[in-house]
């Protein structure tokens, strides 16, 4: 015995008691659709056993089940009327299943990968909730609608034209059937829908592990008939009458059967009405399929996914046989596969063994179908709805946030008011609209200020649509600075957005913007202006050069000569690189008097090489009797690490400032936001100033000399002050009574 096989016979119990279940679930849905739609009762029958026989033998979906649906039921309905006769309608149903067949071949599947998954759910709540309201009636004896329609407005083709029983007119949606329901309670069908609904629970919670080849549908239909049966022999007028019973054609032999077969007529195929409406067919029940499916994957505790292009394959064949038998549009449908995966299938054998029962029990065992309530029925759907409709689904997607939660929302009230395909169709709407407003906020990847100095970064994909987003962001910036945008990170650029750009650095210079292109495709930089630019502020500098040695000669005569001699600088000044900080002329000095090394934020890190190098030559070789720790107000470095954002290599750098900021954590974080940064100016300052106190090259020169002192400044930009840190509170918590530190 191969693999296949063992497997096959392992999981055939679970099979066949899932297939029984859907079955019998499947027979009045079948006709219940049928009747909604207009066409012959027996049409539906023969939909459900091809939905299980052809579709399940090529479909290769674990759990999912196919027949007809409540979905398509106006599209039936108005296609019939308008072709005047329902051999008409199976020709344009015949060619929609050749056109799903081809959409398979031609791998169109592979779209339902897009749908997204809030809609997918939210599709799946709302049929549940439409299972719970539309059940209700069955279960306290109000059958008047056909069973199996799912959708909130009830048309005069739902209604069962045969029902007897007293009832209301003028029921025009599911709520006010609901009301209705409620006033016409019938006893004995609210008792045997009370022991379905508990039996289905029990058996679900105490027996279902025990007993694993018995479900707890079947359980409920099995005790429901039976107190049916006990009800009509122990109270008189207490059985069901055939208003709440299934009612399956009942045929005295085959030849009987047949004669109730369809067949299309191929003289219409000609006319344009026919191949609008197989379009339509086809389109509708291929979405409603890939949705279902979806749905129904979720369900599968193995997680196995469908090949969605074979799926429309499958349903294609299946839509081509009912339309040349004389069935009507069958789709993969959520109510089957929800039953089925709660039944405990294991393979697609049960989709097919349902089928099969179909056909089996329309040929053999009418009147015993004849038998079963409607309210045992209603029982299983009730459970099967409330499976699907979780109240912890809602919490679960308002947690994921807005962008999950409205879509979902979207989807669940439209499908419950509409049907599956507009309700989709609008859930997939909210979702783009999220998708839109996120790329929209994505036309710029970055923006960064640095000072006169400014990166603009642009995104990845660049649309039409981004078109108003970077056009603000290009007219809000000020006059005066240099503009960089790059498009380094870009791979697609819209006409649209390039065109903006380039008007953008033609007109910038009225607000004196120097315009810089970086990594545009097909845009170029003026190379000729900016290499006359280049070249004048070069030359610049050496004409400024030339001024300044004239202007200092005239002055004095012996300036550079003594300067010449050597340096003897009393101060080594450790500042930070922003060229907004001039030493010697901040401190009025002259060359050589003060020795000068700087970094980013003023960093003293013992990985810095350079630093310490500086100054061990400083202490060393030219004798500094000062060192100045100089931070100043706007450092870049500073407002990069408080802000947190990602800078490129000078991360690395910074991290020493986060450390800073970790450190005095709790006293910044009391702080206003607006005075955080200028407290973390001075905080930097000061433990810099305690990393050179804490070096054995300082200490060795106190030791040895007595000096340098060690000095912390916040220079301001803003006019120009220099203000003295105190640092000695920390001095004395890290190094108090160590290396001679005072406590």
């Amino acid at each position: 015995m191969n693999l296949k096989t063992k497997q096959f016979l392992s999981n055939l119990p679970y099979d066949l008691s899932s297939s029984i279940a859907v079955f019998l679930v499947a027979i009045p849905l079948c006709l219940g659709i049928a009747h909604a739609s207009g066409a012959p009762l027996f049409s539906g029958i023969i939909s459900g056993f091809i939905g299980g026989i052809v579709v399940g033998t090529f479909s290769k979906s674990a759990l999912s089940v196919s027949g007809p649906t409540a979905s398509l039921t106006a599209i039936v309905l108005s296609g019939i009327s308008d072709l005047g006769n329902f051999e008409a309608f199976l020709l344009a149903l015949l060619i929609a299943g050749m056109i799903q067949t081809l959409l398979g071949i031609l791998r169109t599947g592979a779209l339902s990968a897009y749908l997204p998954s809030a809609t997918v759910v939210g599709m799946s709540v709302a049929i549940g909730l439409l299972l719970v309201i539309k059940q209700l009636p069955h279960l306290i004896g109000y059958d008047v609608e056909e069973f199996g329609v799912e959708e909130f407005d009830i048309t005069k083709e739902d209604v069962n034209e045969s029902y007897h029983d007293p009832h209301e007119a003028k029921e025009t949606n599911s709520l006010m059937l609901l009301v209705h329901a409620f006033r016409n309670l019938q006893s004995n069908v609210l008792t045997i829908g009370i022991i379905s609904l508990l039996s289905f629970w029990v058996w679900d919670r105490y027996f279902a592990k025990k007993f694993k080849y018995i479900p707890a549908s079947l359980a409920a239909i099995i005790l429901g008939t039976g107190a049916n049966l006990l009800l009509g022999h122990l109270l008189p007028g207490g059985a069901l009458s055939q208003d709440h019973l299934v009612t399956l054609p009942v045929f005295k032999n085959p030849s009987e059967l047949f004669a109730h077969l369809d067949f299309p007529n191929f003289s219409y195929w000609d006319q344009g009405t026919v191949w609008t409406l197989a379009l339509t067919i086809a389109f509708a029940s291929s979405l409603e399929s890939l949705l279902s499916v979806e749905v129904v994957d979720k369900l599968d505790e193995e997680n196995r996914k469908t090949p969605m292009s074979q799926e429309l394959i499958a349903q294609g064949l299946g839509n081509m046989a009912c339309g040349l038998a004389g069935g009507i549009p069958i789709t993969s449908v959520v109510v089957r596969g929800s039953v089925n995966a709660s039944s405990g299938a294991k393979t697609k054998f049960s989709a097919i063994f349902h089928g099969a029962w179909i056909g089996i029990s329309v040929l053999l065992f009418p009147k015993f179908m004849n038998t079963i309530p409607l309210a045992s029925l209603a029982a299983i759907l009730t459970f099967t709805g409330l499976k699907l409709a979780k109240p912890a689904m809602f919490k679960l997607m308002f947690q994921k946030g807005y962008s999950q939660f409205l879509p979902f929302l979207a989807t669940v009230v439209v499908t419950f008011f509409t049907n599956v395909l507009i309700g989709t169709f609008c859930g997939i709407l909210v979702s783009l609209v999220f998708v839109l407003y996120e790329d929209h906020r994505t036309a710029i990847y970055r923006e960064e200020r640095h000072g006169k100095f400014r990166r603009i970064i642009l995104g990845e994909n660049l649309g039409f649509f981004h078109k108003a987003k970077i056009k603000t962001v290009l007219e809000s910036q000020p006059s005066g600075i240099t503009l960089e945008i790059d498009g380094t990170r870009t791979l697609h650029m819209d006409q649209d957005i390039k065109e903006l750009i380039h008007e953008f650095r033609k007109n910038a210079h009225r607000k004196g913007i120097t315009v810089i292109l970086g990594g545009i495709p097909n845009m170029e930089n003026d190379i000729e202006s900016l290499k006359k630019e280049m070249s004048e502020s070069y030359q610049k500098l050496l004409k400024n050069n030339q001024e300044w040695v004239e202007e200092k000669t005239s002055e004095d005569p012996e300036f550079f000569a003594r300067n010449a001699e050597g340096q003897a600088p009393q101060t080594l000044f450790i500042g930070c690189s922003d060229s907004r900080v001039p030493v010697n002329v901040i401190t009025k000095t002259n060359p050589g008097e003060i020795f000068v090394t700087r970094n980013i934020a003023n960093v003293v890190s013992v990985d810095d090489m350079s630093l310490f190098s500086v100054v061990q030559y400083a202490i060393d070789a030219l004798n500094v009797k000062h060192i100045i720790v100089c931070g100043h107000i706007g450092c870049g470095g500073v407002r990069a690490a408080l802000q947190g954002k990602a800078t490129g290599l000078i991360d690395n750098w910074i991290t020493h400032i986060k450390d800073v900021y970790l450190k005095h954590r709790d006293e910044l974080d009391a702080l206003p936001e607006d005075k955080r940064e200028e407290r973390l100016i001075h905080l930097n300052v000061a433990e810099q100033v305690v990393n050179l106190y804490k070096t054995g090259m300082i200490q060795n020169a106190l030791a040895k000399y007595g000096f340098p002192e060690i000095h912390g400044w916040v220079y301001d930009i803003r006019n120009g002050q220099i203000s003295e840190v105190d640092y000695k509170d920390i001095l004395s918590k890290e190094l108090g009574g160590l290396y001679g530190y005072p406590k």
